[in-house]
């Protein structure tokens, strides 16, 4: 692979494209959630693309400025990581957060001045999350939170008011990604310690964080059989089931070795596997309900 090409790898990857596909697929889901397929369709549907690629947006930006702040971390944690690994540089990781979050925000102004006002809270949220809240006991767990759940608000109101099912979207959203921040945190305690971090485990124990993210996914569980008072439908109750079994997987993963970083890596991926579950659970009961 020729130098240009691996670099401009190297850059994709600074972005982490998985974890901004949540991005993109939460604000598809909100949009879905409000107004069923027709957010697909016309007006609604330009509205709605432009919000998901803001989204898409301001959350690559965020990976790179959240790696450039954890570089010693993930010199421990994630040696192969493109910072670390010297394949980007610091400058331009920076580069990456500054288009990505500006043209994210700029998107955000042709929906609306309320995306506009969200996408440039969000930048600002998660900037402040990699500089300080991360390391935060739970402070920062809250943020990446909330942003996920922002992100399903922020497709729904680009097609139309909130609805009960937007809300519960949002919920499931900002459940399941606490569980899952509390999760990595416990994975990373090493390099976090190196790094000095104050995360939940560090600060807490890992017991206290594992039951910390416990609670957080039963919350999640526990909303979920409000989906058919939400509008989606007596179906959405089956269609939700994986989601369950994950979310009750990744807790049992968690509580069963809260010292273990293998286990928290499972958990981990558990908790993603649930959102994944969810989303799909979420979208196919708006659709037959």
């Amino acid at each position: 692979m020729r130098a240009s090409a691996r670099r401009v790898a190297a850059l994709v990857r600074l972005t982490r494209p998985v974890n901004v596909v949540m991005f993109f697929a939460g604000v598809a889901l909100g949009g879905l959630l409000v107004a069923g397929a027709e957010a697909f369709e016309g007006a609604s549907a330009g509205a709605l693309a432009l919000a998901m690629g803001s989204a898409a947006l301001i959350g690559a930006g965020a990976n790179a400025i959240n790696d450039v702040f954890d570089l010693e971390i993930d010199r421990v944690n994630r040696p192969g990581r493109p910072l670390p690994s010297g394949e980007v540089s610091v400058g331009a990781a920076r580069s990456v957060w500054a288009a990505c979050s500006a043209l994210g925000i700029g998107l955000g102004a042709f929906v609306s001045w309320a995306h506009l006002g969200i996408a440039a809270g969000s930048v600002a949220l998660l900037y402040g999350y990699s500089a300080r809240l991360k390391r935060t006991p739970l402070a920062g767990n809250v943020a990446v939170a909330l942003v996920l759940g922002l992100a399903i608000f922020y497709g729904g109101l680009a097609v139309g008011p909130a609805t009960g099912a937007l809300w519960l979207g949002a919920a499931f959203a900002f459940g399941s990604t606490l569980a899952r921040e509390v999760a990595k945190d416990l994975e990373d305690v090493a390099g976090d310690a190196a790094g000095g971090a104050r995360t939940l485990p560090i600060v807490l124990g890992e017991r206290a964080a594992a039951a910390v993210a416990a609670v957080a996914a039963g919350a999640t569980l526990a909303a979920l059989p409000l989906g058919p008072a939400a509008g989606l439908g007596s179906d959405f109750l089956a269609l939700a089931l994986p989601a369950a079994g994950l979310l009750l997987a990744a807790t049992w993963a968690l509580l069963g070795a809260p010292g273990s970083g293998e286990g928290a890596a499972r958990a981990s991926a558990l908790f993603k596997a649930a959102m994944v579950a969810g989303i799909l659970a979420l979208a196919a009961g708006q659709l037959v309900g």
